[in-house]
């Protein structure tokens, strides 16, 4: 690996990790046009590392609650409300649902990951995933909070069900297809499920720490290539990953909170059909 294609994959893992235009698919893609190979394991960890970084970094208050919630179960239990008091808690409420909806985030990865992954080795599949990806996208322009109620609007965790964070993990894992948005899809189901676009949006993006570390321990416990890497090289992709990571949360969230999601679709769904067609007409020319 050079130390520009380090540099290249750092940017495109951390714009595309938050993106909704799926990171895995853009790097399958850059990968079949420029010639540059999928970073390998150790690398590849690195850049998630800082990607997680990002994330954390992004929503440190959130974080914070959360770290702090089991320091409050003494106080919240002797309190009037007592357990009852333990549910009205944005952070212990937090940490349950984080933890919940990455049940079937993990079922489903475990399940079919291998085969969607042995899927994506064909970019047809990988170009119909990004057509795909613009219509969820663009679902979330129509959503008009179906299933909200005022009394949910606007409270952070405390406006999230338990149902809410099943259906939303389960979005989640069915989004490991490459060339379908993980964050598109949670934040579309969240929609779906009537929450605020904000709450959708940090509840999403949130979402995605678990995810990361659970991709970065499935990697760790597989049979992947752990060849030496070059620290320049590292130090330069993960610092591009994770600028960009934290450039690409501050502009998504506030794309989210606009309603604005919408736009992306139009992205996959041209890089969806261009690739479409490339592809076809490579296949007639070289048929001639």
């Amino acid at each position: 690996m050079e130390f520009w294609e380090a540099i290249i994959l750092g940017l495109v893992q951390g714009a595309t990790e938050f993106l909704p235009v799926s990171s895995s698919g853009h790097l399958r893609v850059t990968g079949y046009f420029f010639g540059l190979s999928e970073p390998q394991t150790s690398f590849d960890l690195g850049l998630h590392a800082a990607t997680l970084l990002a994330v954390c970094l992004f929503f440190w208050r959130d974080l914070w609650q959360m770290i702090a919630a089991p320091f409050r179960i003494p106080r919240l239990l002797r309190s009037e409300r007592g357990v009852k008091a333990l549910g009205e808690d944005a952070g212990l409420r937090g940490v349950g649902l984080l933890v919940l909806a990455s049940i079937p985030t993990a079922a489903i990865g475990m399940a079919f990951g291998s085969r969607l992954e042995g899927y994506a080795e064909s970019i047809q599949f990988v170009a119909w995933a990004f057509v795909a990806n613009s219509l969820i996208l663009f679902s979330s322009r129509f959503l008009v909070l179906p299933l909200a109620s005022r009394t949910r609007l606007n409270k952070g965790f405390l406006g999230v069900r338990w149902l809410d964070a099943l259906v939303i993990g389960t979005f989640q894992g069915l989004a490991i297809t490459r060339g379908i948005s993980r964050s598109g899809t949670t934040i579309t189901a969240g929609l779906l499920m009537g929450l605020d676009r904000e709450t959708a949006g940090r509840f999403a993006f949130l979402m995605a720490i678990p995810a990361i570390v659970g991709a970065e321990l499935l990697a760790l416990m597989g049979h992947g290539d752990f060849g030496a890497v070059d620290p320049g090289m590292l130090l330069a992709g993960g610092l591009a990953a994770f600028l960009a990571g934290l450039a690409s949360l501050k502009v998504l969230m506030f794309i989210v909170k606009k309603g604005s999601l919408h736009h992306f679709g139009w992205y996959t769904l041209a890089l969806g059909v261009g690739l479409l067609v490339w592809l076809e007409w490579g296949h007639l020319l070289g048929s001639i």
